[in-house]
């Protein structure tokens, strides 16, 4: 292997960027430390995640959720992976600016998210107009296997396969749950089945708190019944939920905001005063994934691109069925509208049942191969 390019100055210094510390770390810090020549090794620090080498060139894993850590040194380059996730100024305020010194490079790397600012660059440098940008592109199925795709194209509702196997930038404006169609998810046949457990999906929102109930073999969801209630607390939804349902025979098992088990009640979490109750099956993630993900997982459910719908509602379930129909975007944001108030919570309870039992399989690494960025 050749030697690194020697810089005029004695200590040149690249990043290796994502939009938090932690996903920078999980993403880039192993790879990094694997892929460089232990004999370019100075020393390694773990605790700033920092490669430093015996040639006084230093590479910096950094998180970007507050992108002014960027500044006060200068750069030689970088790569910023997950742009569109970074702050919308980042590029122009903070990283540009750290990489004027020294006429630093830069990457932009990741996945589209909608029509925001990675779209505005990513047109900005396939234009062609200036020399010193440059845009590449590859689907994934230029290199994942056919049946991995097939299977991507199963799981996912439309939209959602452009963008994450096509790199397609897709609006975000308008309905976030755009695969709901009324005629096609709604159904008043729908019936308990005494055959499969309860599934209560949980949000703790106060007024109104709004807790969706389900059933579900290995492919559909059946949404049978809702409970509503304002200016209540936890213990009071438990106790409805008792009341209709705490003879059933399969059982009850609760799904929900992982902030619930953080959130105090008369000092308890509201995980802990479900199991007070009797609530013992409790399937919460240690922490909510994000918001595209829940909300990309549920419209997968609704219609796949095949247009096969896997999650239907009673009528008698109308906050869920008005949350499909009105939620929205917030304008030019990755972010949901949630300006009124009463919205939002239905299908956030639903969304976090169905992200945690149908996830996105957005890619299936070969365990037998190691990928690096």
């Amino acid at each position: 292997m050749s030697l690194p390019l020697k810089k005029q100055w004695k200590d040149p210094r690249y990043f290796a960027a994502a939009p938090t510390r932690d996903q920078a770390k999980r993403i880039f810090w192993k790879d990094l430390k694997a892929l460089t020549p232990k004999n370019w090794i100075k020393r390694v620090y773990e605790t700033d995640l920092c490669i430093m080498t015996k040639f006084g060139s230093e590479l910096w894993v950094v998180g970007l959720d507050k992108p002014q850590r960027i500044e006060g040194t200068p750069w030689d380059g970088g790569i910023l992976d997950e742009y569109a996730n970074m702050k919308q100024g980042a590029w122009v305020e903070n990283i540009r600016p750290a990489l004027s010194d020294r006429g630093g490079w830069c990457w932009f790397i990741g996945v589209p998210e909608g029509l925001n600012h990675y779209k505005d660059i990513a047109d900005y440098a396939r234009s062609a107009k200036d020399p010193d940008w440059g845009f590449y592109s590859w689907h994934s199925m230029d290199i994942l296997p056919p049946e991995e795709i097939e299977a991507a194209r199963r799981d996912m509702d439309p939209r959602t396969f452009r963008q994450e196997f096509e790199a397609s930038f897709e609006g975000r404006t308008g309905s976030v749950y755009y695969a709901y169609e009324s005629e096609k998810h709604e159904d008043a046949s729908i019936t308990l089945n005494p055959k499969l457990p309860v599934i209560v999906c949980c949000d703790f929102n106060v007024d109104p708190c709004v807790w969706e109930l389900c059933q579900r073999d290995s492919e559909k969801v059946w949404v049978f019944d809702e409970i509503a209630l304002r200016n209540t607390n936890t213990v009071e939804m438990g106790k409805e939920v008792l009341g209709r349902y705490g003879g059933h025979r399969p059982g009850i098992v609760i799904y929900g905001d992982s902030a619930g088990s953080f959130r105090s009640t008369a000092g308890k979490s509201d995980y802990a005063l479900l199991l007070d109750l009797g609530f013992k099956d409790q399937r919460i993630k240690k922490s909510n994934p994000p918001v595209k993900d829940r909300v990309n997982a549920v419209n997968a459910m609704l219609s796949n691109t095949r247009g096969d719908a896997r999650v239907f509602h009673h009528p008698r379930c109308r906050y869920l069925k008005r949350d499909f129909e009105t939620v929205v975007w917030k304008e030019g944001s990755a972010e949901i509208d949630k300006s009124d108030f009463d919205r939002t919570h239905a299908v956030d309870a639903i969304g976090y049942f169905i992200e945690y039992e149908f996830p996105l399989r957005l890619e299936r690494p070969d365990p037998t191969k190691r990928f690096y960025k």
